[in-house]
């Protein structure tokens, strides 16, 4: 089978880019007919963050050079510097095209930016099979720019098929307008469990982790934590991630009197924190299931404190956490029992361990891929 993985992000790094960069350059290893499509920068962040390791064969890095240029006049961070990176986009299409525009029919399987890149080839040559995969449950939030929204529904109206992360994001996306019968439904997501493993000797580390952007409530968490440190003076907070709030939670940290009590920043591993803490916190406003980064604490023993909203029941119940609204002080109250409490503590963890090893494992998912990749690859070309 000829496959194509096009997974493409220069802005930063998050549960869909560890979870597929890993498992996707794994199946192009093993195949000498399937290619890794990824633009360099996100790669050097996979490679960093001990995703994926140099010794990958079928890898193709896409050189950026606004992105090199932005970083060389100090404007990589900025709005100007966010728009003239998208130029890397159109010269992605033009090499995708010159590649492929004259190939025998491939299963291109799409990520993030990947339609941008793909959707002159996919005008260009329909009988190529394409799946896209969504991952967030409204994909408004996916695409993160309103103006992209139009250019993101025209090409999920012309791929072949589209993989859903849950069931959640198949319902949006059939509100959306889009044929059910185009849409797979994962089962759910994947963590590499050889990685992420807790450490004997577990810490009153209470860790948030994720992107800070407003679905993710990283204010939420800081609000909680002053009621927390006063409870249990030994615990470490820790708010990881990048993104756009990441000046407001600077000045929360401040207003707060938390600077030196909450570590904050980006870790590209998040592993070795992870495996030592005890308690993790995960306050989407939507849905906690399945969050990349809630599937690694679990997988490292970690029990969980996190909003009652959408299927998070699915992962975290009163065997493997704790369920709350979206309220400071409740938040505190279910992280503080846990520190309080190290034996029961313990005994969520490993439970929660076991349901991400029965239900998420590497395996499974890519069964579901390669039968989603046979399907398209029959179906015509």
């Amino acid at each position: 089978m000829r496959c194509v993985f096009v997974l493409i992000n220069n802005t930063g790094i998050g549960g869909t880019e560890r979870r597929l960069g890993r498992l996707l350059v794994h199946m192009a290893d093993q195949d000498e007919n399937t290619l890794l499509v990824i633009n360099a920068s996100l790669w050097r962040r996979l490679l960093v963050g001990g995703v994926v390791t140099g010794s990958a064969k079928r890898v193709w890095r896409l050189v950026e050079p606004s992105a090199w240029l932005m970083a060389r006049i100090g404007l990589e961070r900025s709005a100007v510097g966010f728009w003239l990176r998208k130029l890397d986009y159109l010269l992605f299409a033009c090499l995708l095209l010159a590649r492929y525009a004259l190939a025998p029919c491939r299963v291109f399987h799409l990520i993030l930016g990947g339609p941008y890149v793909a959707l002159p080839l996919m005008l260009l040559r329909p009988e190529h099979r394409t799946v896209i995969s969504i991952t967030h449950r409204q994909l408004a939030g996916h695409v993160g720019v309103r103006w992209a929204l139009p250019i993101y529904r025209f090409a999920l109206a012309r791929c072949t098929a589209i993989d859903a992360l849950t069931e959640g994001v198949r319902e949006d996306l059939v509100r959306q307008g889009l044929s059910e019968q185009k849409i797979s439904t994962s089962p759910g997501s994947v963590v590499a469990m050889d990685r992420y493993q807790p450490e004997p000797k577990k810490e009153p580390w209470v860790v948030f982790a994720g992107r800070l952007i407003e679905e993710k409530n990283p204010l939420l968490f800081l609000e909680a934590v002053p009621t927390i440190l006063q409870a249990v003076p030994v615990a470490r907070c820790f708010l990881l991630g990048e993104g756009p709030l990441r000046a407001l939670v600077e000045e929360t940290v401040d207003r707060l009197h938390l600077r030196g009590l909450v570590e904050t920043g980006f870790r590209a591993d998040l592993a070795p924190v992870l495996s030592r803490a005890r308690v993790f916190v995960s306050l989407q406003r939507l849905d906690n299931y399945p969050s990349q980064s809630l599937l690694e604490a679990m997988a490292c023993g970690m029990a969980t404190v996190a909003t009652d909203v959408g299927l998070t029941w699915q992962l975290v119940d009163e065997t493997t956490g704790i369920r709350i609204k979206p309220d400071p002080e409740q938040i505190a109250e279910a992280v503080v029992s846990l520190l309080k409490d190290p034996e029961r503590c313990g005994r969520l963890g490993q439970a929660a361990r076991r349901r991400v090893a029965e239900r998420h494992s590497e395996d499974s998912y890519r069964a579901y891929l390669d039968e989603l990749y046979r399907r398209l690859d029959g179906s015509g070309g």
